[in-house]
């Protein structure tokens, strides 16, 4: 089973300074609790979609190899 969580983070770009993105963490359920696989930064600025994104992605389950795949088309 697996779990995927927006995740706030402070960056810095060089073209635009310092700003706030959200990124995925992957969890992944196993026999000792929930332990995070995997992480993508900076998906997104926009909090809802990143969430929007993370709840579908927890509903139907999707395997961690394929949520790159996921992430560029959703953008």
């Amino acid at each position: 089973m697996y779990r995927y969580v927006p995740s706030e983070e402070f960056l810095f770009s060089p073209f635009i300074g310092h700003y706030r993105s959200f990124g995925i963490a992957v969890f992944q359920y196993t026999e000792k609790g929930w332990e995070r696989k995997s992480f993508f930064s900076d998906v997104s600025t926009d909090p809802s979609f990143v969430t929007a994104l993370a709840q579908r992605c927890t509903r139907g389950q999707l395997s961690p190899d394929h949520l790159l795949d996921v992430l560029f088309d959703s953008i």
